[in-house]
């Protein structure tokens, strides 16, 4: 079956539908090679592991900064324990603090905004909670699976996902800039 999915490449798929299956839906179907991955394919995952990998590691730096900023604003002195929340979560005790008269509110609320109109959430979401194609020739697609509803694919490029984990990083560094001096740091030495 030759199949073009929107924004993606004209690729071909020999499909199988059990009698298992009464309805199909490509978004839920294992994709594999015959003969399984060759070359290209693990050139192709190299490169998509790594951008993944980035968006995850700047979603998780964004976790950290909404933790330690929602910490400090409370003045708890307790760890990460205190505020073991989903990024929803987090973020709606960061709205919460942006009202509160203290001197980071105006800040704090501008940076949320951005982080809201860039849809940073969904950004880092769309990443972490599908199931990739990773083989060659399709285009970059995952099969994203949104919370009580059925999949859905999305189609983007290698380039988009490099702006998913650049502005990731740099949402998690706006937070971490409201922390000033009164979180501890550690620095690496300088390398010459």
């Amino acid at each position: 079956m030759s199949t073009h999915l929107d924004g993606g490449p004209s690729f071909d798929l020999d499909i199988t539908t059990p009698t298992a299956r009464s309805s199909v839906d490509i978004s839920t179907f294992r994709v594999g090679r015959h003969g399984g991955p060759d070359e290209a394919d693990l050139a192709y995952r190299e490169r998509l592991y790594g951008l993944i990998g980035a968006i995850v590691v700047a979603g998780g730096h964004v976790e950290a900064a909404m933790k330690r900023l929602i910490l400090l604003l409370r003045d708890e002195q307790g760890g990460f324990s205190l505020v073991d929340k989903t990024w929803s979560d987090l973020h709606k005790l960061l709205v919460a603090q942006s009202r509160r008269s203290i001197s980071q509110a105006t800040a704090l609320a501008e940076i949320l905004e951005w982080g809201e109109v860039n849809e940073l959430k969904r950004r880092r979401d769309d990443a972490v909670h599908a199931s990739w194609w990773n083989w060659d020739g399709v285009g970059v697609m995952r099969s994203r699976f949104f919370r009580k509803q059925d999949g859905a694919n999305i189609v983007c490029t290698l380039e988009d996902l490099e702006e998913d984990a650049r502005l990731l990083f740099v949402y998690a560094e706006k937070l971490d800039l409201l922390l000033e001096a009164d979180w501890p740091q550690a620095r690496l030495p300088r390398r010459t």
